[in-house]
């Protein structure tokens, strides 16, 4: 009798043990599920609740598969951001009545070329520096607003405030209004951050806070993060991780490599070189004789080898203003009232940057198209606009276009420095 108890006591101990086992196993089961859900939403490849309808701002498919396969370890976490259809996007922020709307940014002039072109005016097929006439035959109910410098300027200045707060200011290089690379390293380095989740928050700031949207590409070098950047607009977000950066760029064609000219691209066509990748695996030295010693530069850069630092202390390479007269002018009077209106542009400019100017270069377009371009430089910098008139007007001088009508007049700014004490000027040729 004694027996049966016991054997039924033990029976019981055990079907016991046994659901509380099962019960166990299905909540972490749950769980595993649950965390593995969430890693997926976090990597971009299938939203949320929370996330669905928002604008495209995913992480490419391709980086999926190299996050699961091995963890991350940025040696670099540089930043590029951009803001989507900068110009159109400031206008139609502050006005609702041109939001949803085809709007371009363009001078009144009949000569007048687009500065900016919402993505609504996009799907016409309008684009910057495209005539406006142009730009109005193929979008008829095209809304033309007149640019407005100082509104742009001070959205990229509230802007770059975001910027310094996830890195310092010298690690925030600007490279136009609305463009900018930022090192964000020492916020990953030690795993307290991802890149990720630094991107996201420049971008979640920038919308709420200024009520415009960016795209970032995030990468290990420059270069691999400004094309990322460019690959999912608008209000993108696509992550390189490391030593995925020559599988990401290889299917992409060869005009993505910045700075690489319409000239230099065609003859690449020319030798079958139209992706990125058939230039990273073409024989080098056959390539530098077609191009010289920049074929092996472009080829690095092919293959994602780019050590150049975000450099934040660096100012603009040029600053310039140009203006399109609404008939040719050959009245010298008349050009350099234009000269004068364009150097107080570039000079004003100039000192909202804080910097000088070594150079000073005049740019003229004659009727048939032809460029002709002249500069005076400096032995020292000056943002004195007396001076760099005189300058510009040498220029002009020296262009010897004499009574020969002019189409456009342009006048820049190039050699910028941060000013130094006790600089004296003297022209040279």
């Amino acid at each position: 009798m004694a027996v049966a108890i016991t054997v039924a006591a033990f029976a019981a101990v055990f079907v016991l043990v046994s659901i509380l086992t099962i019960v166990i196993l299905l909540t972490m089961g749950n769980q595993l599920a649950n965390v593995f859900s969430n890693v997926v939403d976090a990597l971009g490849a299938t939203p949320s609740p929370g996330t669905r309808g928002r604008p495209q701002d995913g992480v490419a498919d391709w980086r999926l598969h190299s996050a699961m396969t091995r963890p991350e370890n940025w040696p670099r976490t540089i930043l590029h951001v951009d803001l989507d259809a900068f110009y159109t996007s400031v206008h139609q922020r502050d006005d609702p009545r041109l939001r949803g709307t085809p709007v371009a940014v363009a001078g009144r002039s009949r000569r007048a070329v687009v500065m900016g072109a919402s993505y609504e005016a996009r799907s016409y097929g309008v684009r910057s520096a495209m005539p406006l006439h142009e730009a109005l035959q193929l979008c008829p109910q095209l809304t033309v607003v007149p640019p407005d410098g100082a509104r742009y300027r001070e959205a990229s200045r509230l802007v770059h405030q975001i910027f310094r707060r996830f890195t310092s200011p010298e690690l925030v290089e600007g490279v136009a209004l609305d463009e900018a690379y930022l090192d964000v390293t020492a916020r990953t380095r030690h795993g307290t951050s991802t890149a990720e989740d630094v991107a996201r928050r420049i971008k979640f700031q920038i919308h709420t806070e200024i009520g415009l949207t960016a795209s970032v590409g995030a990468a290990t070098s420059k270069l691999v993060a400004k094309v990322a950047s460019g690959t999912r607009k608008p209000d993108g977000l696509v992550l390189v991780s490391p030593g995925t950066e020559s599988d990401f760029l290889a299917p992409l064609p060869v005009g993505v490599i910045p700075g690489l000219g319409p000239k230099t691209e065609e003859r690449l066509h020319a030798m079958g070189l139209r992706t990125v990748g058939a230039l990273a695996a073409y024989e080098t030295q056959r390539l530098v004789q077609a191009l010289g010693t920049n074929g092996a530069v472009l080829q690095r850069l092919a293959q994602g080898r780019d050590r150049a630092p975000v450099d934040g202390s660096r100012p603009a390479k040029t600053i310039s203003a140009e203006t399109t007269f609404e008939d040719d002018v050959s009245d010298r009077t008349q050009l350099e009232r234009a000269l004068r209106d364009l150097t107080d542009r570039v000079t004003e400019r100039l000192k909202t940057d804080g910097v000088r100017a070594r150079t000073v270069y005049v740019k003229l377009k004659l009727p048939d198209f032809r460029l002709v371009s002249r500069q005076v430089s400096r032995t020292s910098p000056t943002d004195d606009v007396e001076t760099i008139f005189r300058a510009a007007r040498s220029a002009l001088e020296k262009s010897h276009v004499e009574s020969r009508p002019v189409r456009l007049i342009g006048v820049g700014l190039s050699g910028l420095e941060h000013p130094e004490p006790d600089l004296q000027l003297t022209l040279f040729d």
